[in-house]
């Protein structure tokens, strides 16, 4: 069964996301086997202006484990991702993923 959670290098739908001072958080769909590592987290900046940057947040690992689908909670530090938070501040961000509820 090809399912969202079982698609490989492409935009994850998200049930949540919160930026704060320390942490990037998603919330995304698992089946029992999602973890960071399966996820590619990409900002790209814009040009000219006010600093905008695009958030695209890809699967990279599928997660084929055949457990109650269920929404799990993933915290990437801005460190980890390589960005300052000083940039985040004075940033827009555009979110590329959708987003959707759990079916």
């Amino acid at each position: 069964m090809d399912t969202m959670i079982a698609k490989k290098d492409a935009l994850e739908r998200l049930h949540g996301l919160r930026f704060d001072e320390k942490y990037l958080t998603i919330w995304v769909t698992s089946t029992g086997c999602t973890d960071k590592k399966d996820f590619e987290i990409r900002f790209t900046k814009g040009t000219a202006g006010k600093i905008t940057l695009a958030l695209e947040i890809l699967r990279i690992a599928p997660d084929l484990c055949k457990t109650t689908t269920h929404v799990v909670e993933l915290s990437f530090s801005w460190e980890e991702l390589g960005i300052a938070v000083e940039l985040l501040k004075s940033a827009s961000v555009k979110v590329a993923n959708p987003f959707g509820v759990l079916r």
